[in-house]
């Protein structure tokens, strides 16, 4: 009989398509995971996944035993609920958010449960939400965002510090030289996070756009900012936490203009469903050890 762990195994890297992302949920090392998967496939006597440079590749006889295990590992998963205890804790964190932030809360946490396990998932805004709804994951490490973005009768927020959204440039900008007026700036293309991000929603509030005005704001994800940042001068708006490591090496510089933007929450959203002893006692390890 398969050991129950393979299929274990089998199933997050078939959900992450991907060996080094399976890797670090399960906290096992990438040739190790190799291992398992090759165990598995040697004691069912068939190939389940082909290799590229794009991750693993699920061919027929995978998408097949997925299928048919996929219910009952989530079942066992869950299994540990009945008794108000869970030795598994999934995480989710916004894919920017630094580790550093929360890797505090969660050494912390491993003091006092080393029989715990804390998978961690980088996710998006919309697949937070998607996973928490789901019960994928069991609570999210994030800034707050639009009540919009999610059912709040499901998911709660509980708010643990503020980060602040700042302008920044390129070490050689034209722009370091200059007295910058809110006026300037809204006639300058100012690239920012997505619409819902509370970057973009306090700079069309302190710009004091209208409904009327041609914003000009481009909207792109923290990855695209970072590169541009790179190669033209352009003004970005983003998180400070999030870049302090390229503002102390002078990568990135800050812009004066003269006013500050509103600070954003942060904090853990979680199900209402999820009340086990384990998860409460995270997250007041997230809410006491969290550095900013």
């Amino acid at each position: 009989m398969v050991n129950l762990e393979l299929y274990r195994i089998f199933k997050i890297v078939a959900d992450q398509e991907n060996l080094s992302k399976a890797s670090e949920i399960l906290h096992i090392s990438q040739p190790a995971v190799t291992k398992h998967i090759k165990n598995l496939e040697n004691q069912l006597n068939v190939k389940l996944f082909t290799r590229s440079k794009y991750g693993m590749i699920l061919n027929e006889n995978c998408k097949k035993l997925y299928s048919q295990i996929k219910e009952a590992i989530e079942i066992l998963s869950k299994s540990d609920s009945i008794f108000n205890t869970h030795k598994e804790i999934k995480l989710g964190v916004h894919v920017n958010m630094p580790s550093r932030i929360y890797n505090n809360g969660i050494s912390k946490f491993y003091e006092k449960n080393n029989n715990n396990i804390i998978n961690i998932f980088k996710l998006n805004a919309k697949s937070i939400f998607s996973m928490l709804e789901k019960q994928e994951i069991d609570i999210a490490f994030s800034k707050k965002y639009s009540d919009e973005l999610y059912d709040t009768s499901k998911i709660k927020f509980i708010e643990i510090g503020e980060l602040h959204d700042v302008f920044v440039v390129n070490s050689n900008s034209q722009y370091l030289n200059k007295k910058i007026s809110k006026s300037d700036l809204k006639d300058i293309t100012i690239y920012t996070l997505k619409k819902f991000s509370s970057a973009y929603q306090n700079l069309i509030k302190e710009l004091e756009y209208t409904k009327d005005d041609k914003i000009n704001i481009e909207n792109i994800d923290y990855t695209g900012i970072m590169e541009l940042l790179k190669f033209r001068d352009i003004i970005a708006v983003i998180t400070k936490e999030y870049i302090e490591e390229k503002l102390e090496n002078n990568e990135l510089c800050l812009l004066d203009v003269g006013f500050s933007l509103a600070p954003a929450k942060y904090g853990v959203y979680y199900n209402t469903n999820n009340k086990y002893k384990e998860l409460n006692y995270f997250i007041e390890n997230l809410k006491t050890y969290t550095k900013i």
